[in-house]
């Protein structure tokens, strides 16, 4: 094969795209000038912007489709080792590929080729280099962050309520108490601790127009409501004793130093023994989380809205005062229906046993229900259900509150709750009750 016809592709990568020696025209340049000062025609080009060099080969979009068709050239040229990797355990992975299809890896700067043990080793040492290069870069951003995270100063962001941002004499930024929005955080936190709830509390600043956190810090103009759970949030962030604080919504906490102290970037709004009364009285008001729904809804997919038909859902509630559950079911879509849930699922259960627990109970089988012979004079068609030799009511019995779920669904039973209209004792006249039967 003659020097004209072997066959060249360009690969050019950068992690960002900028105008110096290592820039993707930069690159392509000094690849055309190797390939014009050897004869070879350039038959494609392929670039991965935005890629590190220590990516695998098959996440480059790029370099995968060259290395795809290795048919279609003879050299893949680089401009130099570190665009080709920054790994030599990818380095070497690419030249497996290569050497399976005899091709050759060549650099345009350093003008090694890989199908010598010579140019091998040159280019694998200067992959070598290059990953040594990335790792104590790697290393010296990770110390600028830590120390920039221990300074005590603020590093960006809106400033928590109660606070503004100042210019310190030292560098940077720190946070200073705005006199107006930390009297106003001081007196939601005393209301707080003297018995009042989160949400009462909200629905007064609301009421007297007070601005919400979100329209202090709006560069809109646009005005928000004070939100319970938003307060909530607020009310346990650190940031109240002027702690830097990290992390997201309930998962704020403060940032710490090498010796795990606080980093502080502000004085405190409130005393620190207030504040921990303030954690203490919030942490006392939770409530446990939501039990399963598909555990803890008996009717789940069975009780409907007599006015709209939609699906009940499952509601955990817990009285104020006493602490008890107040389970409910309520409208999906928001009708006016709404139902103790320990009352619906009572009356559920004693309209089953009462009408269907004499019948044999079903699941899943070859042979065609019984169920429906029972429930229908005519013989039914042929389903994949067949009697488990027990009575509904032994079935149900025996099962926990999912297997009495699946119980009802097998019977196809059906609940409708009509609205309260009013009405403060509980009526069962509000329900309606069907069973269709399995198939």
């Amino acid at each position: 094969m003659t020097a004209r016809a072997i066959r060249a592709v360009l690969y050019l990568r950068l992690s960002r795209d900028h105008a110096d020696s290592t820039s993707i025209a930069s690159q392509r340049a000094d690849c055309l000038t190797l390939c014009r000062s050897r004869g070879w025609s350039v038959v494609d080009e392929a670039v991965d912007l935005d890629t590190s060099g220590s990516r695998p080969v098959g996440e480059r979009p790029g370099l995968a489709r060259l290395l795809t068709s290795p048919d279609a050239f003879d050299v893949l040229i680089v401009a130099q080792a570190d665009r080709a990797s920054r790994s030599v355990g990818v380095a070497l992975h690419l030249l497996a590929c290569l050497d399976e299809s005899g091709r050759t890896l060549v650099t345009a700067r350093e003008r090694t080729e890989t199908n010598t043990v010579g140019g091998r080793r040159a280019f694998l040492s200067s992959v070598a280099t290059a990953e040594i290069e990335s790792g104590l870069i790697q290393a010296r951003i990770l110390r600028s962050r830590a120390a920039l995270e221990e300074a005590p100063r603020w590093i960006g962001g809106n400033a928590p309520y109660g606070y503004r941002i100042v210019a310190s004499d030292t560098g940077g930024n720190h946070l200073a108490i705005d006199d107006v929005n930390a009297g106003r955080m001081r007196d939601i936190i005393q209301r707080i601790v003297a018995g009042e709830t989160v949400t009462a509390v909200c629905r007064g600043l609301n009421a007297t127009h007070v601005p919400s956190p979100g329209t202090v810090s709006s560069t809109t103009g646009r005005i928000t409501a004070w939100s319970p759970t938003v307060l909530r949030r607020m009310l346990r962030s650190p940031a109240i004793l002027g702690h830097r604080v990290t992390g997201n919504g309930h998962d704020r906490r403060a940032v710490v130093d090498s010796r795990g102290r606080p980093v502080i970037v502000g004085p405190p709004l409130v005393p620190t023994d207030l504040w921990g009364r303030l954690q203490a009285t919030l942490a006392a008001r939770d409530t446990p989380p939501q039990r399963s729904k598909a555990g803890a809804s008996l009717l789940l997919h069975i009780a409907h809205c007599a006015e709209c038909d939609a699906r009940l859902h499952y509601n955990s509630r817990r009285l104020l005062h006493s602490g008890t559950a107040n389970d409910v079911y309520r409208c999906s879509r928001g009708c006016a229906v709404l139902v103790s849930a320990s009352r619906l699922e009572e009356a559920v259960q004693e309209w089953t046993l009462r009408e269907l627990g004499a019948l044999r109970s079903t699941s899943s089988g070859p042979a065609p229900s019984t169920l429906l012979a029972q429930l229908s004079p005519k013989p039914p068609n042929p389903s994949p259900w067949a009697s488990t030799g027990e009575s509904v009511c032994a079935a149900w019995a025996a099962a926990d509150r999912p297997g009495r779920r699946r119980i009802l669904l097998d019977l196809h039973v059906r609940v409708t709750v009509s609205p309260a209209r009013g009405e403060r004792r509980w009526n069962p006249d509000r329900l309606r009750l069907s069973a269709g039967g399995p198939g």
